[in-house]
């Protein structure tokens, strides 16, 4: 929530919140285990697709919303056994690698809007 207010002010900052906030999804989804852990870690995922396509091509938005799922589709569910805690330790990285690209690459001035 409080990312979402930043975004049209200061997009950095926004950045900054959505990162910790998927931190926190995911140290969430590992620490509720086997119970919930792996359904939540499909949020912070989605999140960090939002986060780091927001006044982007609508077509960008919807292909990392697309990535997103599919990351999650195939770590969590068709091969878990091979990676582990549902690929947290594979999809943290992969997140915090698009938070940085998306401070690098800021969007441009006319910003893409639905």
């Amino acid at each position: 929530m409080v990312g979402t207010l930043f975004l049209e002010r200061a997009y950095r900052v926004a950045l900054m919140v959505f990162a910790l906030a998927t931190v926190g999804g995911f140290t969430f989804s590992f620490l509720s285990g086997f119970s919930i852990g792996r359904f939540t870690a499909v949020l912070p995922l989605i999140v960090t697709a939002f986060a780091v396509t927001r006044d982007r091509n609508p077509r960008l938005q919807l292909a990392a919303q697309a990535v997103a799922t599919g990351i999650y589709i195939l770590l969590a569910w068709i091969i878990p056994e091979q990676v582990g805690y549902w690929g947290i330790q594979l999809e943290l990285p992969l997140c915090l690698v698009a938070y940085a690209a998306a401070l690098i690459f800021p969007p441009g001035q006319k910003a893409a809007r639905a």
